[in-house]
């Protein structure tokens, strides 16, 4: 626990000594989030989250990802996917991108109250129109408890930091991508539903202006 609480406020800090000079923007982003289980083990997974930007006024990007999962114990799931995400451009036109991952996701109870869970992501990604593909890694942490207010209710904290792994001739730079923050409470609708609603911090590291982004997050989650 200490080492994640150091790892944290390292990352904090990192993002705290860039954010001098940024181009700030408010957006929203709804996440659709469904687990369907083939058996004991193996599920797939369908997510599919449109973006706004300009404080919502103008539609941003929409991204659709299916994958599947292997359970291998109680805490330890490993998973892969595609990812295709369009993304519409401020001065006009779309680009289309395409990712494969895979995923590595360890979760399990910090305390009686805590949860905690891990998610490593590599990504291979391409864009339309280019010949040479950029390498991403992401790594997620995730904390969540009871509030005791409202039976059912939980707040929620996940950070996760973006790395690219090359350059590209499209703009991807090796090093710091991007790091989004969440705070924000988890309420379950029922046994098969539940949703995250907050406020996630999304600092981009870019060539000239970084940009930071205030976004409303709200992600439904079912399974069945």
């Amino acid at each position: 626990m200490r080492k994640i609480c150091l790892s944290l406020l390292l990352i904090i800090v990192q993002i705290s000594a860039h954010a001098e000079d940024t181009i700030e923007d408010g957006r929203y982003w709804l996440t659709l989030n469904h687990d369907y289980h083939l058996n004991d083990q193996w599920r797939i997974n369908l997510h599919l989250q449109p973006r706004w930007r300009n404080e919502g006024s103008a539609f941003d990007q929409i991204i659709y990802r299916p994958s599947l999962y292997y359970k291998v114990n109680p805490s330890l799931s490993l998973g892969a996917g595609y990812g295709f995400i369009l993304t519409h451009l401020p001065s006009g036109g779309n680009t289309h991108e395409h990712r494969i991952w895979e995923d590595v996701i360890y979760q399990t109870n910090l305390t009686e109250q805590i949860k905690f869970l891990s998610r490593s992501r590599l990504e291979q990604r391409a864009l339309e129109g280019q010949s040479d593909v950029a390498h991403r890694f992401r790594q997620t942490v995730r904390f969540s408890m009871p509030t005791h207010i409202i039976n059912g209710l939980s707040a929620v904290f996940y950070d996760e930091y973006f790395i690219n792994t090359n350059n590209t001739s499209w703009g991807v730079h090796r090093g710091f991508d991007q790091n989004r923050a969440f705070i924000g409470v988890n309420y379950q609708l029922n046994p098969h539903a539940n949703m995250d609603v907050g406020y996630l911090n999304q600092y981009v590291n870019r060539p000239n202006v970084d940009a930071e982004n205030h976004v409303l997050a709200i992600t439904v989650n079912t399974q069945f």
